[in-house]
């Protein structure tokens, strides 16, 4: 691995330096989508077989896959899961992801989908799906703000889009992307819909038998 680093900077210098800001971009927010400032020019790398097979070998040794969407304009590093443990989320975190992945798959099936496979909704829209979803367990909603934070954070990671607050309505535009599909995938959302909804069911048992409690 080191001797093709280092005979791709003897050969070709500003080469190594597309790889290696690729690499950097990638360690640090795991996700490069084409709409986003800059990414346009790094993803370019990957269409060169040479250089993409390089980023790919760098990879696998650290135990992760290079997955390269060019249809839905992005590229990012999953992890193998035999090799490495994934990385934690947060539960509220995770909730909302599931609700990113409601929404695109709503979407979806409703063919109202945009270039890239991104579906358009709007902050406040994603928070009543959110609040819908968690309401009746046994978790307490995130408040507005923390529900924006979360997206932000989600937002680093190229997963969503968030745009200009519209002060008068105070809402701004949602872009959700289609790897939410890969990084929420039919596991994920699976696993996730039974943890709430057990945590539902409970919730309902502890009123029925406090209820029944009340009238004894």
């Amino acid at each position: 691995m080191l001797l093709e680093f280092a005979t791709l900077e003897e050969t070709n210098s500003r080469d190594l330096q597309r790889v290696t800001q690729l690499i950097a971009h990638l360690m640090r927010g795991q996700f490069i989508h084409a709409e986003d400032r800059g990414s346009a020019t790094l993803l370019e790398t990957l269409h060169r077989p040479k250089l993409k097979a390089l980023v790919e070998a760098y990879f696998e040794v650290a135990g992760y896959h290079l997955v390269h969407r060019e249809t839905e304009g992005w590229a990012g590093i999953l992890p193998d899961p035999e090799r490495i443990s994934l990385p934690r989320m947060r539960t509220d975190e995770t909730v909302v992801l599931l609700v990113m992945r409601r929404l695109w798959e709503e979407a979806l099936q409703l063919g109202d989908i945009e270039d890239k496979g991104t579906v358009r909704t709007t902050l406040n829209e994603a928070y009543a799906a959110y609040q819908e979803i968690v309401a009746g367990t046994r978790r307490a909603s995130l408040t507005p703000g923390a529900f924006r934070e979360v997206l932000e954070m989600l937002e680093k990671r190229a997963l969503v889009r968030l745009g200009t607050l519209d002060a008068e309505v105070q809402d701004m535009d949602l872009d959700i992307r289609a790897l939410v599909a890969t990084v929420a995938g039919d596991d994920f959302v699976a696993s996730l819909e039974a943890l709430l909804s057990s945590a539902a069911v409970i919730d309902q048992e502890e009123k029925e038998q406090a209820t029944v409690e009340a009238a004894s």
